[in-house]
């Protein structure tokens, strides 16, 4: 159903994904999804290996480095496209006058 207002066929409601990032707790989908995934299969390793006691080291690393993307999203919410411009454009830290 199109919205009221709306010609059906030429106007239609833009998806808040396309122009908003898509944030899963308080970071980019991605990073917070792949950083989980990693934990979650070192904490497999840990539970093949050594059991049950040893289960909380992969979530206080999850934890952590959750805060961590967290943390750069609040203070820049397009920090990795900065980080990737600096890796890949190789920009200079310093530009020196004349």
């Amino acid at each position: 159903m199109a919205e009221p207002g709306l010609i059906h066929g030429f106007q239609v409601p833009i998806l808040r994904g396309v122009w908003e990032r898509l944030i899963v707790f308080g970071a980019p989908r991605i990073y917070a999804r792949a950083w989980a995934c990693l934990w979650l299969f070192i904490g497999l390793i840990l539970l093949t290996y050594w059991g049950f006691r040893w289960l909380a080291v992969p979530f206080l690393g999850w934890l952590l480095g959750q805060g961590v993307l967290v943390l750069l999203t609040q203070w820049n919410p397009r920090w990795d496209d900065m980080m990737y411009a600096q890796m890949n454009q190789r920009y200079k830290a310093r530009y020196s006058a004349g």
